[in-house]
């Protein structure tokens, strides 16, 4: 258990190979991890004091305007179906995001806990970024995406996607 504290957490953070820079204007941790080339935000913030902490991860990728219903409905989609969901749209700053609240007890946090919830949401973005660009890009209609998705494997959109891995 480490204490929940944002310096305490960047140093557990580097000692398993992950850099987290400290921003202290917005008393927030930031990571960034990269897939497929493409850079993903993540940050880590402790909220009602020290009750909570927000993994908040942000998808490279704008939202149209036209898009906002085909991509909420996506994003709907996929929170109905994972384990974990926390899929969100912020339409005045059109983008996508990924967050997950943990509860933290006597401000203590399991390291171990921590480590898997960032890998977790690496595989979430991994798994999902691209069929959420393509809807949030205008390329792809939500009923076009699960049209495509039941001819390829007669899966759910989550089983289709997560069968890959």
């Amino acid at each position: 258990m480490i204490s929940l504290d944002l310096h305490k957490i960047r140093e557990h953070l580097r000692s398993q190979g992950i850099d987290a820079e400290l921003q202290a204007e917005t008393n927030q941790l930031c990571i960034v991890f990269k897939i497929a080339e493409r850079e993903y935000p993540l940050f880590i913030r402790i909220y009602e004091g020290g009750e909570l902490l927000q993994l908040l991860a942000f998808l490279p990728c704008t939202i149209q305007t036209s898009t906002f219903s085909e991509t909420a409905r996506l994003l709907h989609s996929l929170n109905k179906e994972l384990d974990l969901p926390g899929f969100g749209m912020d339409e005045v700053q059109e983008v996508v995001f990924y967050r997950i609240m943990v509860p933290v007890k006597e401000k203590k946090l399991d390291q171990n806990l921590l480590i898997s919830y960032i890998n977790a949401i690496q595989v979430v973005c991994q798994s999902f970024a691209p069929a959420i660009a393509a809807i949030a890009y205008g390329q792809l209609t939500f009923d076009e995406m699960m049209k495509r998705v039941k001819e390829n494997s007669g899966q759910s959109l989550t089983q289709s996607f997560l069968r890959k891995l």
